[in-house]
């Protein structure tokens, strides 16, 4: 399974936003190697549950970033993290009913690696432009 690896092509130039999606991007290919080597269902579980609560963390903090900016695009945003939700809690569903099977492996990884590598090149990069162009920093 392919592993996300960090690069500069996915920074968005703003640190306290690429030290959260350095840390997601850890969950994420923590979940594909449980899921690559069969590590059991507790341990995976255990480790998309981890993915679900940091990426809850994840998309909340930086929502509250867009409203305190008053960031034009919050609202779509949201919209995109809340199918990002529903879709990895759809996964998690598939996976307590079928266990580990090599298309649900590979349904998780394709989701997770492209959608996240896209929306961090594409909507949080623009987020993160915003900001420099109003001249507003982030707090950790």
């Amino acid at each position: 399974m392919a592993q996300v690896q960090w690069s500069d092509a996915l920074s968005v130039g703003n640190k306290v936003i690429d030290d959260q999606h350095k840390a997601l991007i850890e969950r994420l290919n923590a979940v594909s190697a449980a899921l690559e080597s069969h590590r059991g269902e507790v341990e995976i579980m255990k480790t998309l549950g981890f993915l679900a609560d940091y990426t809850t963390y994840h998309f909340t903090a930086e929502e509250r970033y867009m409203e305190a900016s008053k960031y034009p695009g919050l609202e779509a945003q949201k919209a995109r993290h809340e199918d990002f939700i529903t879709t990895l809690n759809d996964l998690e569903r598939d996976f307590r009913e079928e266990g580990s099977t090599r298309v649900l492996a590979d349904a998780l990884n394709a989701f997770l690696v492209h959608w996240l590598t896209d929306h961090i090149r594409g909507m949080d990069r623009a987020f993160a432009d915003y900001l420099t162009e109003q001249g507003i920093a982030l707090e950790s």
